[in-house]
């Protein structure tokens, strides 16, 4: 941290070599326009930061504007990079943005917090997780990209700067998994993978219970074997715990470590290619939990993450099977490609059956209901509950959209031979009917069915995330279940 006083920001400067130093721009209907920081930065260093940009002709000022020009600093040439803020002055949200899309490769010093009242966070969870690589050994050091931000420090920022390192370190976890080779990341190692996270991040404030094969037979879990019956690596589920007093909230994630579709094969290759993410929610829910204990919530959690592989094999699920989930609702299996929701309808039976005050699920099942890279889609039964979750990731730059859910929508999925289908025999699938299918789980307890699948993992670049693995929908997660006062 430094101050933005001339002073403490040229000795800030003085101290580095090779560094980058970040400024906004706005755009208006005069043009280009600096901020604060680009006037702190032609305080000390005498240089006009809208002139550089002018300098360069693609720069507009827009959101996902970039430029760079080379100026004298106290210590030897500086790298200036301008990043365009949109049309009006910084927002939070827009500010993370930003920071995200900078991209450090090396050293940084930004100003971009000085941009809006109460960034600071923004910018520092941006910068640590744009900041991130994929690493082909998950247990080597990550590396550390230094980031000094300069703030006014009229707010306490040591517990703003805490949480920020807490988020971004789980968010990084998230994508790591995620992209990681589905060889590589079997239900095993997942779940592997949470325990060490959990003994890393919370040790002893997230209790963590494997159940084998043995005991998700013993509590019903028909949809996870069922799923997981055609791979060599067999299914599992991880469960969560946050001991404490009060109402509990109840998550459920899906954790398909690789969907190949089943019997129902995909045939697209390219969609196959990266169906290793399809456990990227169960991720998210495990991250969210294990931060939030980090950050001092002491309120009950418990969370059901089912793990397993859709392989396609002599004893894998077919078209045509019953399944029965806890609580005794069973399912007529129309495509095995529509596992996800199988295996969230066992975890929503149990969870629901213990009796919690709310219940969230994630899976990525769909495209989200057609909402596209920037937002999570979301169904619910209480108005309430789906309001402070979307509030949750709006408030934590990570945003949601609340869908509509009909009643009549179930008559869609119909059986004759078990409680309902898992997909329409004659309607296109979509999130309103994987949400529809799981709304017949949850009984009374309030809930919300967050789908990740069109922000989740990226085919290709949506500025500001990088193409791949973006971690959503943890940050929300992790401020629905401890907000930040």
């Amino acid at each position: 941290m430094a101050r933005c006083w001339p002073n403490e920001f040229g000795q800030t400067l003085a101290r580095h070599r090779d560094v980058d130093v970040i400024v906004g721009l706005f755009s208006g209907p005069r043009g280009v326009r600096g901020g604060r920081g680009a006037a702190l930065l032609g305080e000390v260093l005498g240089v006009d930061v809208v002139e550089l940009a002018a300098a360069d002709p693609d720069f507009d000022g827009g959101p996902s504007a970039r430029s760079t020009a080379m100026v004298s600093g106290p210590s030897g040439p500086l790298r200036v990079v301008i990043v365009g803020l949109a049309h009006r002055v910084g927002s939070p949200h827009e500010l993370f943005d930003a920071a995200l899309a900078t991209n450090p490769g090396r050293a940084i010093v930004s100003t971009l917090s000085l941009e809006a009242d109460d960034a600071l966070g923004a910018v520092a969870q941006g910068h640590a997780i744009g900041a991130w690589r994929y690493r082909r050994d998950p247990n080597a050091p990550a590396k550390q990209v230094p980031v000094e931000l300069v703030d006014d420090f009229a707010i306490d920022a040591s517990s703003i700067l805490a949480r920020a390192r807490v988020v971004a370190a789980v968010t990084r976890w998230v994508r790591q998994l995620v992209e990681m080779p589905p060889n590589t990341m079997r239900p095993s190692d997942f779940a592997d993978a949470v325990k060490a996270l959990a003994n890393d991040v919370a040790p002893g404030a997230v209790a963590v219970d494997i159940w084998d094969e043995s005991t998700l037979r013993a509590r019903g879990f028909g949809g996870t074997l069922a799923v997981g019956a055609g791979s060599a690596h067999p299914p599992l589920v991880i469960e969560l715990r946050i001991e404490g007093h009060g109402p509990s909230t109840a998550l459920a994630g899906k954790g398909i470590t690789f969907d190949s579709g089943g019997i129902n094969l995909k045939r697209d290759g390219g969609e196959l290619s990266w169906m290793k993410s399809d456990m990227a929610a169960a991720a998210s829910v495990a991250a969210a939990v294990i931060a939030s204990a980090a950050l001092g919530r002491t309120a009950p959690v418990v969370a059901i993450l089912p793990a397993a592989e859709n392989m396609p094999g002599g004893t894998a699920l077919r078209p045509g099977d019953v399944l029965s989930h806890p609580g005794g609702r069973t399912t007529e299996v129309l495509d095995t490609d529509c596992e996800g929701r199988l295996v969230l309808a066992d975890a929503l039976g149990w969870l629901a059956g213990q009796g919690p005050s709310q219940l969230v699920d994630v899976g990525t099942l769909t495209d989200s209901g057609a909402v596209g890279p920037a937002f999570w889609g979301c169904w619910a039964t209480s108005g309430e509950l789906a309001a402070a979750v979307v509030d949750a990731g709006s408030r934590a730059y990570d945003p949601g959209w609340v869908l509509p859910l009909h009643p009549s929508y179930a008559s869609m999925l119909p059986s004759r031979v078990a409680d309902i289908a898992n997909a329409s025999p004659d309607e296109p699938d979509s999130g309103q009917l994987a949400a529809t299918y799981l709304r017949t789980f949850v009984g009374d307890v309030p809930w919300v069915h967050i789908d990740n699948g069109s922000a989740a993992w990226l085919e290709r670049a949506a500025p500001p995330w990088p193409a791949g693995a973006t971690g959503t929908p943890v940050r929300a997660l992790i401020e629905f279940l401890h907000p930040f006062a």
